[in-house]
């Protein structure tokens, strides 16, 4: 179980690294009277956001591997786990602190 969900992570991650190069924009721009004005970010605010939504996806990856291992082998597993409600828990207080610590 291990296995899998370590690779599940390293999938996440990886594929949220790509979609956030993909979709955050490195620049602004603003159209005056004809005249274009651009502004770029930041080089390390740049890098943050894309490890955020990077990391988002690792959590997705993980939660995503968890899921398919415990359909697959529920058969095998009767007991009750507490692996679900936890990760809501964290993945919650994590997104609060985001947004509190200005995103």
């Amino acid at each position: 179980m291990e296995n899998i969900l370590r690779k599940s992570s390293f999938y996440g991650l990886l594929f949220g690294l790509a979609i956030a190069i993909l979709v955050i924009s490195y620049k602004d721009v603003q159209v005056n009277n004809g005249v274009r004005h651009i502004t770029y970010m930041p080089v390390f605010e740049y890098i943050i956001q894309i490890l955020r939504v990077g990391i988002i996806g690792m959590f997705l990856g993980l939660f995503i591997g968890w899921k398919g291992y415990e359909k697959k082998y529920k058969s095998q597993q009767e007991r009750r786990t507490y692996y679900l409600p936890f990760f809501f828990i964290v993945f919650i207080i994590s997104t609060i602190l985001m947004a509190i610590f200005n995103w």
